[in-house]
């Protein structure tokens, strides 16, 4: 059975859960969440109309962004709403993982609810991401952009959504892998700069390979240092493509994650210079 949280109209407190739909295969899937966020997500934006006023982005159109992967923004009345949000989401994403019998596990691309964790057993359930940014202050004049992102699996075998979401960043778990704390302080720099996807070296996708085979196709690359709450996108051609790699002709450099910015901001750059990087650091963007 698949249930969701639900939301009271006229407060921001959880009052139950219901029913919202039936699969039989949920009773023989264990990996399968029987509380979606998915559902829980879409019901905490349209409890008021400042959430509902936003809209959604980074319409992935490659698998697996495009089968698992939801994106919406929209503008806080406040820098005070948008914090209270924020934490309401988070809040909401423990009470699911909870009910999903889960554990967050707090990652650099986003917190995922899993099954067993921090063992060789674990398995993702789903990933909850939000993020508030005073960028663009001309566009939402009463408080900040907030941006939030939710991976959830619907019905896809066991293997295949594993693989699906290391790719959209859920990294299994290793003695190396990196964590990072739950504390309120260290929780509220990790979700305040805008959303940054990690890349894995090791992950080619459908996008990859249409990038990888397809020369003089518009790509982008987004980066964002350590420490940075902007981050910036550079735009350009593809020229070449050798040993999973593939090097671009950039003319174009943009202020913030152009898949989630409310606007195309160009800074100074120079008119044009070669990246060169791996196949699955690009995406496409023209």
């Amino acid at each position: 059975m698949l249930k969701h949280f639900h939301f009271q109209s006229s407060s921001i407190m959880l009052f139950a859960l219901f029913l919202v739909g039936c699969s039989s295969t949920s009773e023989t899937r264990p990996d399968l969440a029987e509380y979606s966020f998915l559902d829980s997500t879409k019901s905490f934006l349209e409890l008021n109309s400042t959430r509902n006023n936003g809209a959604v982005v980074d319409k992935g159109n490659f698998y697996p962004k495009s089968a698992y992967s939801f994106s919406y923004r929209y503008c806080a009345n406040s820098s005070q709403q948008a914090k209270n949000d924020v934490a309401e989401y988070l809040d909401l994403a423990k009470r699911t993982c909870d009910a999903n019998i889960g554990t967050l596990v707090h990652q650099e691309t986003a917190s995922w609810c899993v099954y067993n964790a921090n063992t060789v057993e674990e398995r993702p359930i789903f990933s909850a991401r939000i993020s508030s940014t005073e960028l663009w202050a001309d566009l939402c004049l009463d408080g900040p952009f907030v941006t939030l992102r939710v991976i959830e699996n619907t019905n896809a075998p066991s293997n295949e959504w594993l693989s699906a979401a290391q790719v959209l960043g859920y990294q299994p778990y290793s003695i190396h892998r990196t964590l990072i704390s739950d504390s309120n302080d260290l929780g509220s720099a990790a979700y305040t700069s805008q959303p940054n996807v990690t890349v894995q070296p090791q992950v080619w996708t459908e996008e990859s390979q249409f990038i990888y085979t397809n020369k003089g196709q518009t790509v982008c690359l987004f980066e964002q240092p350590k420490g940075s709450s902007l981050g910036h996108t550079y735009q350009g051609a593809v020229m070449q493509a050798y040993k999973g790699r593939v090097k671009v002709l950039a003319t174009a450099k943009f202020k913030g994650d152009i898949r989630i910015a409310p606007a195309l901001e160009k800074v100074d750059w120079y008119s044009e210079a070669y990246i060169d990087a791996a196949a699955n650091s690009w995406f496409v963007c023209g």
